[in-house]
């Protein structure tokens, strides 16, 4: 049955008139928002640095599903310049099947201004939504931007969407959501290119250009593969970056000198990719690339109960229902040993013959970090088991401390007890109480080696602590 929209932007009353929302009929599809973002969000999707976004969120690309697209941003950055001062909202074509709405923002020095045309249509032939976007751009200074030190070529970001339900939780919890996707696709001038999501395939190159009217897709959830398409000559200046935790993709074009000084615009839309589709986009990727981190192609991923058995192949998705991070090795002679331990032939190894510290950290445990969310009660209990063979130094422990994302440490660890010499098996625990820092969203696990010799770590169990 073919569906026939009729669309609007309404305002939804409470005890004010609050959020507003593109709607089909009377289902909405899409929010504009230009709200004051609290945190963990605001340090990790804005780096502390725009307080009010102006943007789409909760995007359903199809009526009566789920939606798809976490947020689309209505602003361009450019370093430390960015258009996200709200000026006017204008909206043509109420009540009918293709909806206009021309949102114009400036940034608070007056150096530039933006126009953002979205419009919203029906594609029936593919039943889907389809968000069409023109990303106008007035630089009423571009002496600003045109300095001896950025001859060549300018590089301004026009949009930094990111997807719902991305990543999937760090660890299971009660009333988490699912993975569902496992990989980007892109339609780029030397191919097909595909990167797997697991955090750390990131390293993989990126596209520095798109085909003419080339696709960003996110597979593979049969009927539910959001498309990015970059029109005109926007798909050859469009360049993009993925970000490591959150799947969020940047968008940015690159501009020469003269392109500076005459109006710029950028054309994409988004709707949703057939499964057809998909398919011959994955039978035509490339392999993806060998993935490494400090020499690892593999490495154990964290668990609240773990004996360091499993591990994350890092040229391949991670395997649902979770998205784990991998623990990370720092340091000389950090490595995942798979010959010995303390319930298993698995353990974490530190082997240092120079003095100094190797560690291997985890700081993706928080409401940060897509688990559950904190209260002000919050704490966590963490133990583990150390064995240590000649260790001289300020040795082996466990250390714990409250994490901020994107920026510089500024909590202290809470060490365990020092293990030296040569020991067995002994059990270290580590207590961390709330209320949790304002802006923390996360905790620190360190395992640390500070001397030579021989250490293994196994046997962690991360408690979290509520009430008292």
């Amino acid at each position: 049955m073919t569906h026939t929209p009729k669309f609007d932007l309404r305002t939804q009353g409470g005890v004010c008139a609050g959020q507003q929302w593109i709607c089909d009929h009377d289902q909405p599809i899409a929010r504009l928002q230009n709200d004051i973002v609290e945190q963990p969000e605001q340090n990790l999707r804005y780096f502390n640095g725009i307080l009010k976004p102006v943007e789409l969120r909760e995007i359903r690309l199809a009526p009566d599903q789920r939606p798809l697209v976490g947020g689309l941003q209505l602003y361009w950055k450019m370093g430390a310049i960015a258009t996200t001062e709200l000026r006017s909202i204008e909206v043509c074509g109420r009540g009918s099947q293709r909806l206009e709405i021309r949102v114009t923002t400036r940034d608070p020095g007056g150096v530039a201004t933006s126009l953002r045309i979205v419009s919203v249509s029906y594609d029936s032939d593919n039943q889907t939504y389809r968000y069409e976007i023109e990303a106008h751009l007035d630089l009423h200074s571009p002496e600003f931007f045109d300095t001896p030190e950025h001859a060549g070529s300018w590089q301004f970001e026009y949009c930094d969407p990111w997807y719902a339900d991305l990543p999937a939780p760090v660890a299971p919890f009660p009333g988490m959501w699912e993975t569902r996707h496992s990989r980007l696709l892109a339609e780029t001038p030397e191919g097909i290119w595909q990167m797997p999501l697991n955090h750390m395939a990131t390293s993989i190159p990126s596209p520095q250009s798109f085909a003419p009217n080339g696709r960003l897709v996110l597979a593979d959830d049969p009927q539910h593969n959001p498309a990015f398409t970059f029109l005109g000559a926007t798909a050859q200046r469009t360049s993009i970056g993925v970000c490591n935790w959150g799947y969020d993709v940047h968008f940015v074009a690159r501009y020469t000198r003269d392109e500076l000084y005459a109006p710029i615009c950028e054309t994409f839309s988004l709707g949703r990719c057939s499964d057809r589709d998909v398919e011959t986009l994955q039978a035509q990727a490339a392999p993806v690339p060998a993935v490494q981190y400090n020499g690892h192609s593999e490495l154990p991923i964290y668990e609240r109960k773990s004996s360091f058995a499993v591990g994350l192949n890092l040229s391949e998705p991670s395997p649902p229902p979770t998205d784990p991070w991998p623990w990370l090795p720092a340091g000389e002679g950090a490595t995942w040993c798979k010959t010995e331990g303390r319930s298993d032939s698995y353990s974490l190894q530190i082997t240092r013959k120079e003095e100094g510290l190797s560690e291997w950290s985890m700081n993706r445990e928080g409401d940060g970090a897509w688990l559950a969310r904190w209260t002000q009660t919050t704490g966590f209990r963490i133990t583990v088991y150390i064995s240590t063979r000649e260790v001289v130094g300020r040795g082996a422990y466990l250390a714990v401390r409250w994490a901020i994302y994107n920026e510089p440490e500024r909590y202290p660890f809470i060490c365990s007890e020092r293990i030296t010499g040569t020991a067995e098996w002994t059990r270290v625990c580590v207590e961390i109480h709330g209320p949790p820092p304002p802006d923390s969203s996360s905790i620190c696990i360190a395992l640390r080696q500070d001397g030579t010799g021989t250490t293994l770590f196994d046997d962690l169990d991360v408690q979290l602590l509520e009430g008292a």
